[in-house]
């Protein structure tokens, strides 16, 4: 399963999946229309199952950070967290400029126990929300996230991480043995 926010990225998850595809998997992403819809459940009921029902989960984390009411975490941020709760194997990859703020603004936005403070990001040009960084965050819990500059750099990374097919699947059974 391929997870991110899509508008404005749309070419750029077309080429993700393609080559992934290209690879010998078949890829659950939700631009694509390739994700197993129940009629009866909303689109993050329908993505949550995705994710449990995934082998692996791959998680693009953008500036942006896609469409949510407010204080509810958008669809995207749903299944990271989901994938990280069910230890799902799991890979990331982050904008570097997500990177960077999260590191900037990590004195501003959390005090010494790890809690958030009342920190408030004034509109710019570089993140279009602070939930973009809880995102990361919770991605990086334990994790590795890849920090990309480019697009060809995030194509690297997905080359180099799934083009063997058998190893993610050593790596799947690794995982799933106690």
């Amino acid at each position: 399963m391929v997870a991110s926010t899509v508008y404005g990225f749309e070419d750029q998850l077309n080429q993700i999946c393609s080559t992934l595809d290209q690879f010998g998997y078949d890829v659950w992403n939700s631009h694509k229309g390739k994700i197993p819809v129940h009629p009866h459940k909303s689109n993050l009921e329908n993505c949550l199952a995705a994710v449990q029902d995934c082998d692996v989960f791959f998680g693009i984390i953008r500036t942006s950070y896609g469409s949510s009411g407010r204080g509810v975490r958008s669809i995207t941020h749903e299944e990271i967290a989901e994938s990280v709760r069910l230890k799902k194997p799991r890979w990331f990859t982050a904008d570097r400029d997500v990177d960077v703020a999260r590191r900037l603004l990590k004195p501003y936005m959390f005090r010494s126990d790890g809690t958030r403070t009342a920190f408030k990001l004034l509109k710019n040009d570089v993140l279009s929300d602070l939930r973009v960084i809880d995102m990361y965050n919770d991605a990086a819990r334990d994790h590795w996230v890849h920090a990309f500059r480019s697009f060809e750099d995030a194509l690297v990374f997905v080359d180099t991480q799934f083009k063997d097919e058998a190893r993610v699947r050593r790596i799947c059974r690794e995982m799933a043995s106690p």
